[in-house]
């Protein structure tokens, strides 16, 4: 399987939460030229960010 068709399985079935990233990515980024490990690498940043960030605002 091609690494494009796997990106694109890739954001089509990750969780709602992330809905935002992935439509920046789908918008911004030539997704068909985008690794899997580029995509997976974004999708771990944002998770990070979202978690400190809710960490700070309960504080």
């Amino acid at each position: 399987m091609e690494e494009r068709n796997i990106v694109h399985r890739l954001l089509g079935v990750t969780p709602s939460k992330f809905d935002a990233l992935t439509l920046s990515l789908e918008q911004y980024r030539d997704v068909d030229k985008v690794s899997v490990d580029k995509v997976i690498g974004s999708l771990t940043v944002y998770e990070l960010w979202v978690k400190e960030r809710k960490s700070c605002e309960e504080e």
